[in-house]
């Protein structure tokens, strides 16, 4: 898919035009109201400028730290204006694949590759200490299969709990969608009790009202549209997905729809940083060693 990637990085780039101003917004996101030890909480320190990455010390018990501890962009060896530029091309309509983003940022593909899995790993965690509340809708639904054509089964169709909050127009708001372990290809969907296991594991139960939908002709409508979304969206700009990491790009393309949202749009690098900024990068051989069926409550 051909990706106009010059025009969606021309506002960027006029605000975050240099490595420093990169290093003040994580910054500024860090410690929003001034710099604060992470060793003894004292509030005031010294700049070091002198090194190769920008450190801070401690006034009280010298201990020297970066705003970049913590976040995605620890042990980079990247300049922060291609992770910025990265942050960017994330939040694209349809994403970006690795292939794509080593192009237009000059990186190797398992360069753009990690960073997109360490954005995406950020910015679910964030997500998953959301849980749905309110008025709840969920789905037993199948993900990779076309409702228009007449098939029961689809080899590559997976099983997936589909659940969201809704407006008052009852359209979907904030979503969620897991993999159902095990089952892909057969036409099954996820039973009672599954169904249970992603409302206990993502919903607030307390100050919710949860309407399930466990039957296949019988599904919340609005909320099965999102899943259909999800499954085209993905498939233009990654083409083929295993079984491996599908969740991380289900989780994807939901935060990317949440952060997307009509009026959201002046907010949503903002919060896309500060989820990469609150959330320490996920090591690689975590990553690779990532088992491609998770428990429902606990898929991120």
């Amino acid at each position: 898919m051909e990706v106009n990637t010059g025009t969606e990085l021309q506002s960027f780039s006029s605000r975050y035009n240099s490595e420093q101003a990169c290093m003040e917004a994580v910054i500024a996101m860090k410690w929003p109201n001034g710099f604060v030890c992470p060793r003894c909480a004292h509030t005031r320190c010294s700049r070091l400028t002198s090194r190769h990455i920008l450190l801070f010390e401690c006034g009280k018990c010298k201990h020297q730290t970066s705003a970049l501890v913590g976040t995605i962009f620890e042990g980079t060896h990247l300049p922060l204006l291609k992770w910025f530029n990265a942050l960017e091309l994330f939040l694209l309509e349809d994403g970006i694949s690795a292939m794509r983003l080593s192009k237009v940022i000059r990186v190797t593909y398992k360069t753009a590759w990690l960073m997109l899995h360490k954005i995406r790993h950020a910015a679910l965690e964030f997500d998953a200490q959301e849980l749905l509340c309110g008025d709840v809708k969920v789905n037993s639904d199948l993900y990779g299969r076309n409702p228009s054509r007449l098939q029961f089964s689809h080899p590559y169709a997976s099983a997936v709990v589909a659940g969201c909050t809704v407006t008052e127009s009852g359209e979907p708001e904030q979503v969620k969608i897991r993999l159902v372990p095990h089952k892909r290809g057969d036409g099954k969907r996820a039973n009672r009790l599954e169904l249970a296991a992603f409302i206990n594991g993502h919903v607030d139960v307390r100050t919710s009202a949860v309407e399930s939908f466990p039957l296949a002709y019988r599904l919340y409508a609005p909320l099965r549209k999102v899943v259909r979304e999800a499954w085209e969206s993905l498939k233009s700009t990654y083409v083929a997905l295993g079984l491996k990491h599908l969740q991380a790009y289900l989780n994807e393309y939901t935060v990317r729809r949440s952060l997307r949202r009509p009026g959201a749009e002046e907010t949503m690098r903002q919060k896309l940083l500060r989820m990469c900024v609150a959330i320490p990068a996920i090591p690689y051989r975590r990553l690779i060693a990532r088992q491609p069926n998770q428990p429902l409550a606990a898929a991120a």
